[in-house]
């Protein structure tokens, strides 16, 4: 039976939160892992791996030493994404919220990445942040920290007006989209698939 601690990293917190009305059940944090402990973790895991975001789910490309690469598409069991994800960050975290739009839902926090889960299934990812075990690129190669300005250039770019979220944006065409938050005239989050976002 898998262990579940209810916590989430800071940027999901904020967003799963944002517009909750009184009585929503939020998630109690404990204390995150350091980055020495997700080292400790995984001692042998190369830093920077790259990994793809994608519309319907993500890639862990090989490191450059070599090696296979995970393909994790949304609709996969939730163990097996974990798993492989493990391998890159070391142990998650986890936590739920019963309130999301979406349902409800279970997140595996890795550093700055989530993963979503719904009935016991990999539905939806988001990554708030840098970290030194993985380099993510999104769709049109869009990077956390790439300029606003760079952003709005790409061929799919679609800014949200009316979004509460902050100055959010979409990538992609039909119902294959990536979405993120612009901050401080650059690229602050991402998220795909179902997330526990309120507008």
């Amino acid at each position: 039976m898998k262990a579940r601690f209810a916590v989430m990293s800071f940027g999901v917190m904020a967003l799963a939160l944002a517009g909750c009305g009184d009585g929503a059940e939020q998630p109690q944090p404990s204390e995150p892992v350091t980055e020495e402990q997700i080292a400790a973790q995984t001692p042998n895991a190369p830093t920077e791996r790259p990994i793809d975001l994608l519309a319907e789910g993500v890639v862990i490309q090989p490191p450059e030493a070599g090696g296979r690469a995970y393909v994790l598409d949304f609709g996969d069991p939730e163990d097996d994404v974990v798993e492989a994800l493990t391998m890159v960050f070391g142990g998650p975290q986890f936590g739920s919220n019963a309130e999301c739009g979406a349902g409800p839902m279970e997140f595996a926090t890795f550093d700055q990445f989530v993963a979503n889960f719904q009935d016991d299934r990999f539905v939806g990812w988001s990554v708030n942040g840098p970290t030194d075990r993985a380099s993510f690129s999104g769709p049109e190669g869009v990077t956390l920290g790439m300029a606003a300005a760079d952003l709005r250039k790409l061929p799919t770019y679609a800014a949200l007006d009316d979004s509460t979220l902050g100055e959010e944006f979409m990538l992609g065409s039909g119902e294959m989209m990536v979405s993120g938050l612009i901050e401080d005239n650059q690229v602050a989050v991402m998220w795909g698939g179902a997330n526990c976002n309120f507008r």
